[in-house]
């Protein structure tokens, strides 16, 4: 019986491999249509190690793939592809790439010069368009750091080009005329580049003096070099001259006090034979009024002494300077009447 069983064995034991060899293939062939059910699902290719044998025997003899396969990771099998991002240069290290918008930033148009790209603020001294607008250095408007270039062809401290070169000087061929110079009044030119000539500019020198007398009393309105200020230029009764007569309502001798409140009035009145109050500066400013009466009909005459002399020309020159200088000498008279009346005023205070 023995023998007969030894004489078996090797039969016994080729139907046992032959069995267990199925069994191996079956899980073989069940876990490879798993693993590429899986992959081609998601079509994500195998591993090439797990092509071989459509993944059967590779899959089941490696013991990291059996692994996976235990734990349900069929990812492991087939990995979701790595997607490459975009490739984005920044060979000057200036955090602008070459590539632009698809990098998340403006492209560098210089991408070997640290000191250029988009938003660079030009640099007048390095000979780089800094912000890549074409224009280099001083070529920019909106450079900075540019030395100044002033021009002052007359040398006289003022400049063409104002800004930062100060003040602009109107006339850079003459040195008399420039922003400080003083305007002159008599050369027709506008000698402190302020836009005004001669006259039209009020801190002008060297004009020449008009003093305004309309009324023809000898006082002006200009005051300053024209003397003292006549307060009205339309009556020769009102100057600075003149008495204060206490009785009209007006400021008579310009001083800005009128009737009572002007000292000249506050003097006590007088009564006459008659009982009447005489006020005490009446008879004085008849004195006054007649004296100047006086030297108007002289002006008329002189008027009309001229009028009728209008066929000689050097007979009608003489008489015109003639009859200036007597309106003058009228004047000056008048007024010279005029102080000493008022001193015998303050005398008789």
């Amino acid at each position: 019986m023995w023998v007969k069983l030894k004489q078996r064995l090797p039969l016994l034991y080729v139907c046992i491999t032959l069995l267990l060899g199925v069994n191996e293939a079956s899980a073989f062939t069940s876990m490879g249509r798993q693993i590429e059910s899986y992959c081609s699902s998601n079509g994500y290719p195998l591993l090439p190690a797990y092509e071989n044998d459509t993944c059967d025997a590779a899959c089941h003899r490696n013991s990291q793939g059996q692994s996976a396969y235990d734990r349900g990771d069929f990812e492991y099998f087939c990995p979701q592809p790595v997607v490459a991002g975009p490739v984005c240069t920044d060979a000057d290290n200036d955090s602008f790439f070459a590539e632009g918008d698809i990098c998340g930033t403006p492209a560098d148009f210089n991408d070997n010069n640290a000191k250029a790209f988009p938003g660079a603020t030009e640099n007048c001294s390095d000979g780089v368009d800094n912000d890549g607008n074409g224009l280099v250095d001083a070529e920019d408007l909106n450079a900075v750091g540019c030395p100044v270039n002033c021009t002052d062809m007359d040398r006289d401290g003022y400049n063409l080009d104002g800004g930062s070169c100060g003040p602009v000087d109107c006339n850079d061929n003459d040195a008399a005329i420039n922003p400080g110079a003083e305007e002159n009044c008599s050369d027709g030119m506008d000698n402190n580049c302020n836009g005004r000539t001669d006259t039209a500019d009020m801190n002008a020198v060297g004009c020449p003096l008009t003093c305004t007398d309309r009324d023809g009393d000898g006082y002006s309105i200009e005051g300053n070099a024209c003397g003292a200020i006549d307060c009205d230029d339309n009556n020769d009764a009102v100057n600075p001259a003149a008495l204060e007569i206490c009785d009209d309502g007006i400021d008579n001798n310009c001083n800005n006090r009128s009737d009572a409140s002007d000292n000249v009035c506050q003097t006590n009145s007088t009564v006459d034979d008659n009982q009447n109050v005489r006020p005490w500066w009446r008879s004085r400013v008849r004195s006054y009024t007649r004296d100047r009466d006086d030297e108007r009909s002289n002006r008329r005459r002189s008027t009309d002494r001229g009028n009728d002399d209008d066929d000689n020309d050097e007979h009608d020159d003489e008489s015109s300077s003639d009859d200036r200088d007597e309106q003058r000498s009228n004047r000056r008279s008048r007024r010279d009447r005029s102080s000493s009346m008022r001193r015998s005023f303050r005398d008789d205070d």
